[in-house]
């Protein structure tokens, strides 16, 4: 078995990892990884194995290792269910699930275990990644094609949850599909999300700016496309996507 003091540095570097990935000092992410996969393979596996193999599956992705990286991912899959580490259920659905495996899954199923993900975040505690399943479950939606008076209700619900939970970077993330989703309903007239002069989004856009917040940036970018697109505003769905691209160049990974 495991030393105990090798299982608490795990938790201890699985925290830091987890709090790398969708907040700030992304630079540190590898590191971390790394950290963990190296005492797991000097000490022997335990439950934040699953946890550190899912973000080494991640990292192999982003280098175009698919056929590796979707290998080592099934792995952390087996460990979870070997270790029956649940409570870590959201983290491996955001990571790997969505991160890597996502590319070949059904949307729908895709859909139905964010929720089971949410649900069990939720169950054990882990609020931060189950509402960051909830935000993946309700962007699935949206790109899958779900009624928008539906959907509009659905991230109401899950938004003042956010809220509730003080979640506020999911509940921006959010509040971005909010705003193209009301305007689809409503708007005749093209109201991009850049562009828009509603206040609340684009103090959204100058903050993410002024911290320098790269995926929350290009969150933006991405949902102010597919918006102006729809509305026929071609070039100015071709604009914003160039500067998502200068923004995706900034990111750590």
């Amino acid at each position: 078995s495991i030393d105990t003091k090798i299982i608490a540095a795990m938790k201890f570097l699985q925290i830091l990892l987890c709090a790398t990935f969708y907040f700030g000092n992304q630079q540190y992410f590898p590191v971390l990884a790394i950290q963990m996969i190296r005492l797991t393979l000097r000490h022997g596996t335990c439950k934040e194995s699953c946890v550190a193999i899912a973000c080494l599956s991640f990292l192999l992705s982003g280098s175009g290792e698919c056929k590796a990286s979707n290998r080592i991912g099934h792995l952390a899959v087996l460990l979870l269910e070997k270790f029956k580490a649940e409570e870590y259920l959201p983290v491996i659905n955001i990571v790997y699930i969505n991160g890597v495996h996502s590319r070949t899954m059904r949307l729908e199923l895709g859909m139905e275990e964010a929720l089971d993900a949410y649900k069990k975040g939720m169950q054990v505690g882990d609020i931060e990644f189950a509402m960051f399943n909830a935000y993946l479950y309700l962007m699935m939606s949206f790109i899958s094609g779900q009624s928008l008076v539906e959907l509009e209700m659905e991230l109401d619900v899950f938004g003042k949850r956010m809220v509730e939970y003080k979640q506020m970077t999911a509940s921006n993330m959010v509040l971005v599909i909010h705003c193209v989703v009301s305007n689809l309903i409503t708007t005749k007239d093209c109201l991009s999300l850049i562009a828009s002069q509603n206040e609340e989004r684009e103090s959204m856009l100058a903050h993410a700016i002024e911290a320098n917040s790269y995926s929350f940036i290009c969150h933006i970018y991405i949902f102010g496309g597919i918006e102006a697109y729809i509305f026929g505003k071609y070039e100015l769905a071709a604009d914003i996507s160039l500067k998502r691209q200068e923004v995706e160049k900034k990111m750590s990974r």
